[in-house]
């Protein structure tokens, strides 16, 4: 049997991120950090400058006229918001190439980028300034199993052969086979990141957001994007009944659920757009 840690500490390729992505972080919790000073620092990567003029430029965010200088996407988009851009991208790069057996990966950057998509519109929704946070939440939340395909592929391929479409049955036959599910495997690695306990805390909740306490209702509302994305790789038309993993989310996550299918539609506009600016498409 595996404990969630023990497969995050097996993946060195994985188990920390770029030396870059810290180095912006701690640049980002001084408060005397310029706008100036945040773009030098990112523009000693050139791909990682070039995907935040890239989301910057897209549907992502819309804004009217194109943006030519990392000074003034930064000074546009917010300083901490860029930090999250910085993750996603990072993300993106760090892990685009990896190709794990038995795993779409295309099925699994498109599910991701869905769920962080619909993630941000309930937030924006529910006027939450936070709202690249909760990308940053969508983006995470099956980065656990990029580790479990990676570390028991052999053991996910009999998962996968005992266990149907429905995401919490295949947690449950995940934890009495390996030892641990994708969402504890997911919460194990954002501590290996240093990323934020609560980051954390929501994602190792996915399935269960009640049990998030103070976060539960950005579990709840993770939880209704995973609902939302599931849905839709099935070809279904979202709808306010969408069929939902845990009955108590609608509750929870304060989300209006007579918006869902704006907010797909919102989603597919946005998607391609952002999966070409991450260099996933």
């Amino acid at each position: 049997m595996h404990l969630a840690q023990e497969l995050v500490a097996s993946q060195d390729h994985l188990a920390s991120l770029p030396d870059l992505y810290y180095k912006i972080r701690q640049a980002l919790a001084r408060p005397e950090l310029s706008i100036g000073e945040l773009a030098e620092l990112i523009a000693n990567d050139p791909a990682l400058s070039g995907t935040l003029l890239h989301i910057a430029n897209s549907a992502f965010y819309g804004f009217p006229r194109r943006i030519e200088t990392l000074s003034r996407a930064i000074s546009l988009i917010g300083m901490e918001q860029v930090g999250d851009i910085v993750l996603a991208g990072t993300l993106a790069a760090a892990f685009h190439g990896i190709r794990p057996q038995r795993m779409d990966m295309q099925r699994f950057w498109r599910g991701s980028i869905r769920r962080a998509l619909l993630c941000r519109q309930f937030a924006r929704s529910l006027e939450n300034r936070d709202s690249e946070r909760s990308f940053i939440i969508g983006l995470l939340s099956d980065m656990g199993h990029l580790v479990m395909y990676h570390a028991v592929a052999d053991l996910m391929g009999i998962v996968l052969e005992m266990s149907g479409p429905d995401l919490r049955e295949l947690a449950q036959k995940e934890r009495e086979i390996i030892g641990c599910d994708f969402s504890e495997v997911g919460a194990a690695l954002c501590a290996s990141w240093m990323l934020p306990a609560s980051i954390g805390t929501v994602i190792g909740s996915q399935l269960q957001p009640a049990l998030a306490g103070e976060f539960s209702a950005e579990a709840a509302r993770l939880n209704l994007a995973i609902s939302m994305a599931e849905a839709s790789e099935r070809g279904e038309t979202i709808s306010a009944a969408c069929p939902l993993l845990d009955p108590d989310t609608p509750e929870l996550s304060g989300v209006d659920l007579a918006l869902l299918p704006v907010f797909a539609e919102n989603c597919d506009a946005q998607l391609e757009s952002v999966m070409q600016s991450l260099g996933l498409a």
